[in-house]
């Protein structure tokens, strides 16, 4: 797959896009490879999302999401009422209330973790969308065959911002952007699995996000060229 032709209206930040561009994926393919690492998954379980069929693609998502969210809320020990931690040593208990917790609701994981410091508010949209459209693949056989341009087509009817929960980028179907809907959601994923190894695995990766450049440099309007 090619990556996306360079908008009319965009100017890359800091460097022509020819040359950011490489950097970027640099940095995605570090830290899905430190995430399999990890994870003690083989090498190329995540990387392969991107070509994978979309059903797959968005489930398996999904399956590397989870148990690094339940990393994250594990490694915040529970404190005693003097606010010290309560344990040591990792405490198992706590791990397996955490792993059985549901995903959303008010008691669920990704409030849980907002509520810690662990997840912005936009990474807490992108779990709760690919948990969504995971879903969708999931729990109805029928849709195992369909595209990700279709489910979230069908979705965007319920909720018009999905494809920017999953993409990063401000967009509704149809739309250009639909070649590269998977590949833009696996760079999401691997911006959310940065910012967990720089909690969980120092030293990290590097910090602010993966997405940091690549949302500006689509969204940035073009300055008027003065020199003339």
């Amino acid at each position: 797959m090619s990556i996306p032709d360079k908008p009319k209206q965009a100017v890359p930040p800091h460097e022509p896009f020819e040359v950011w561009w490489p950097k970027y994926i640099e940095r995605v393919n570090e830290s899905v490879a430190a995430a399999e690492e990890y994870l003690e998954i083989p090498k190329g379980t995540i990387s392969s999302i991107k070509t994978d069929p979309d059903f797959i693609a968005t489930v398996k998502t999904y399956a590397v999401i989870e148990p690094m969210l339940n990393d994250l809320i594990s490694a915040r020990p529970p404190r005693s009422i003097f606010g010290a931690p309560a344990v040591a040593q990792p405490n198992n208990d706590f791990q397996g209330f955490v792993a059985g917790l549901t995903i959303s609701g008010r008691v669920g994981k990704l409030a849980l973790a907002k509520s810690l410091g662990l997840l912005t508010e936009d990474q807490v949209r992108f779990i709760e969308g690919v948990s969504r459209i995971r879903n969708r693949y999931a729990h109805n056989v029928k849709n195992m065959h369909r595209s990700l341009v279709e489910i979230l087509t069908e979705e965007q009817q319920h909720n018009a911002k999905i494809v920017e929960i999953i993409t990063g980028l401000v967009s509704t179907l149809p739309s250009e952007i639909e070649p590269f809907l998977k590949m833009l959601m696996y760079h999401r994923l691997a911006d959310y699995l940065s910012n967990a190894l720089h909690t969980l695995k120092p030293p990290p990766l590097p910090a602010g996000g993966l997405l940091s450049g690549l949302k500006d440099y689509f969204e940035t309007p073009t300055k008027p060229d003065n020199s003339r």
